[in-house]
C-alpha cells in the first residue's frame, strides 16, 4: 500500500492565460481627400474630425509569456473624406468625397511594459494605482469598398475606373483588398479579478492608394463617358472649375484636365483608431490539488 500526493502549481498568469475583449470607438481617415487647408500630406495634419466614423471590433488573446501575448484581431468600421472640408484651392475644386466599409483581420504579438496580475478583487483593492500599459505590432489584410454619391444614392468606385482603369491600355481595377499593419498602444485597469477596462489607439497602415479611389492623374474624361457612361464621367470629375478667396469671390481655376494630378501615388492611405475595450479573462480559477492512493 503507498499513497501520493502531488500539487500542480501556475503562477498567477499562466492560470489566466486566455482572454476575449471587444471594442467600441471611432476611425479617421488619411488619405488624398478633404485634410487641412494646405497642400496635402500623409500625416496627422490632414485629420478631419468631423470625418470621424464607428468601428467595432472583436479579439481573442493567449498569453505567451507575463508580458507578451498574441492577439487576433476582427474589426468592422468605416471611412468616409470630403474635399468640401479644405479650403485649400486645388483640392476644393476637385470637389471629391468617398465612404467606404473597412473589414480588418489581423494578428499582432502585445507587450506590456506594465501589468496587473489577474486575481480576486481583494487583490486590486490592494494596488488602487496599478494599470495595463501596452503597446502592439502586427499584420493583417483589409477589405474596403469606396463609394460616392450621385443624384442621391451611392454608388460603387471601382468598376467605374475613374482614373481609367481598364479603358484602352490603362491600368486593371484595383484590387479590393489590401495588407495592413495595425500599430498602436493602449492602457487598461482591472475593475475585478477577470474583467478590465480601457482605452486603446492605433495607426493602420496599408498598401494601397484607393481606400478612397483617388491615387494618379486625371484621365480623358471623353473617353470614361463613352466607355462607362455618364455617372463614371461625373465621379471621375465633379470639379468646381473655380476656387473661393480671402474675399469671397470665385476665381476660375482649370487643374482637372487630363494627365493633371488627381492624387498622390507616393503616399499610401491609412487610417486611425480610437476605441474603449472591455475585456474578459479565462482560465483556471485556482491552485489544483489531486490526491492519490492505491492499496
Amino acid at each position: 500500500m503507498y499513497a501520493q500526493s502531488y500539487n500542480l502549481r501556475f503562477s498567477r498568469w499562466e492560470r489566466f492565460r486566455h482572454e476575449f475583449g471587444g471594442s467600441v470607438g471611432l476611425t479617421a481617415f488619411l488619405g488624398e481627400l478633404g485634410g487641412a487647408n494646405a497642400i496635402g500630406s500623409d500625416g496627422l495634419r490632414d485629420w478631419n474630425f468631423n470625418q470621424n466614423k464607428l468601428a467595432l471590433s472583436v479579439d481573442y488573446q493567449y498569453y505567451l509569456k507575463r508580458n507578451l501575448s498574441a492577439r487576433a484581431n476582427l474589426m468592422y468600421a468605416f471611412l468616409s473624406g470630403d474635399d468640401k472640408n479644405t479650403t485649400e484651392p486645388f483640392r476644393s475644386n476637385r470637389n471629391l468625397h468617398f465612404k467606404s466599409t473597412i473589414i480588418e483581420l489581423s494578428g499582432m504579438l502585445q507587450f506590456y511594459f506594465m501589468r496587473e496580475e489577474p486575481g480576486s478583487k481583494s487583490h486590486f483593492q490592494k494596488q488602487p494605482f496599478s494599470m495595463n500599459i501596452y503597446g502592439f505590432i502586427g499584420v493583417g489584410v483589409a477589405y474596403f469598398n469606396p463609394k460616392a454619391k450621385y443624384n442621391g444614392e451611392w454608388v460603387n468606385l471601382q468598376p467605374l475606373g475613374t482614373e481609367g482603369q481598364g479603358i484602352e491600355m490603362e491600368a486593371d481595377p484595383y484590387s479590393l483588398f489590401t495588407a495592413v499593419i495595425p500599430i498602436g498602444f493602449g492602457l487598461s485597469k482591472k475593475i475585478n479579478g477577470v474583467w478590465m477596462l480601457g482605452l486603446e489607439f492605433s495607426y493602420r497602415k496599408t498598401f494601397t492608394d484607393y481606400l478612397d479611389d483617388v491615387s494618379t492623374v486625371y484621365y480623358n474624361n471623353d473617353k470614361i463617358f463613352a466607355e462607362r457612361g455618364e455617372v463614371a464621367a461625373y465621379l471621375a470629375d465633379p470639379s468646381n472649375g473655380y476656387y473661393i478667396d480671402d474675399n469671397g469671390n470665385q476665381v476660375p481655376l482649370n487643374s482637372t484636365g487630363e494627365g493633371m494630378q488627381r492624387g498622390d501615388p507616393e503616399d499610401k492611405d491609412a487610417y486611425l483608431t480610437g476605441v474603449v475595450t472591455v475585456r474578459y479573462f479565462f482560465g483556471a480559477k485556482g491552485r489544483r490539488k489531486t490526491n492519490r492512493s492505491r492499496f
